[in-house]
């Protein structure tokens, strides 16, 4: 499975920029330039809103069900974050992983997106996911209960607005008569990768994306997932389609405190990548655990290195 002009099992390189921790406009503009200058293939960036400051909520992609970092990390809003990247960088591709979409009114984050796309030049990667943070839903006057229909009819929605010209819809939870919104998105289509490791999510990805973002699977998990995925892929109407495998991979470099693969072990980073593009991922996204901006940076010139001896 993955997109059809791969060559190679060690897989495409992403790096998560410094959006969250030690945010500042110099640390991720650096993270993102260094990233590009390496070769890499997309920069990417998360979202949430607002955490609460107690959390019952379960993250159903860690082992420990907790968010992995500090609850009150300070965070850049994904596409403000993204647009500032945009304009400081000319050809690395843009994502968001992943786009929390039934707590947003499509209409509005369909215009945000195209017009993202638009100014970048077509180099938005567009991740979606259902949510589980229940309080965060709470604090944003959206229903939590009913966060599955509203994905869904999101998708169908977006994907109007960016594909249709005077685009209508009648659903449960969104309805409009037809309207203008131009410019589309220079991607024909939009790319969109779907998160979720269930067995929902991953039917959902293979029947209405063009991707699945996996969180921090080691290569056994990785690959039965990608096995499921490809059974689904081949009896859904977009079987034949492109399809990119996506996983992250946490990671520090050198004596950095945090946890995750050393990078500066250039021979072990390059072993432990090739693992997971053998087990089917075609793009890895690494996450410097630190957040760290210096540390980000480096990591993207080391990451660009390795990536080059591999693919030459």
């Amino acid at each position: 499975m993955g997109t059809t002009d791969d060559t190679s099992s060690f897989p495409r390189i992403g790096l998560m920029l410094p959006y969250e921790g030690a945010v500042s406009a110099t640390g991720i503009i650096d993270a993102a330039r260094a990233a590009e200058s390496a070769g890499l293939e997309s920069v990417w960036v998360g979202d949430h809103i607002a955490f609460p400051v107690e959390m019952n909520s379960i993250n159903p992609t860690t082992p420990t069900g907790k968010y992995p970092f500090p609850l009150d990390n300070p965070r850049l809003e994904a596409f403000t974050a993204l647009a500032f990247v945009a304009g400081a960088t000319s050809k690395i591709r843009l994502g968001v992983n992943a786009c929390v979409i039934p707590y947003r009114n499509p209409m509005v984050l369909g215009k945000v997106v195209s017009t993202l796309d638009h100014l970048s030049g077509g180099r938005v990667i567009f991740g979606a996911t259902l949510g589980w943070c229940r309080e965060e839903f709470e604090a944003l006057g959206v229903e939590f209960g009913n966060r599955r229909q509203r994905l869904q009819e999101g998708i169908e929605v977006l994907r109007l607005l960016w594909e249709k010209e005077q685009p209508s819809y009648k659903g449960e939870t969104f309805s409009f008569e037809a309207v203008h919104m131009r410019p589309k998105p220079r991607s024909s289509p939009m790319p969109i990768f779907f998160g979720g490791h269930s067995r929902p999510a991953l039917r959902r990805a293979a029947t209405l994306g063009d991707g699945w973002l996996a969180v921090r699977l080691p290569p056994e998990e990785l690959r039965e997932h990608v096995e499921f995925l490809c059974e689904q892929r081949e009896q859904s109407p977009r079987a034949g389609q492109p399809f990119t495998v996506t996983t992250n991979f946490p990671a520090r470099v050198g004596t950095s405190r945090a946890d995750g693969a050393d990078l500066s072990d250039r021979e072990e980073t390059a072993c432990a990548l090739k693992e997971l593009g053998n087990a089917g991922a075609n793009l890895v996204i690494v996450v410097i655990t630190s957040h760290d901006p210096e540390e980000v940076t480096e990591a993207a010139k080391i990451l660009g290195s390795i990536s080059n001896e591999e693919l030459t």
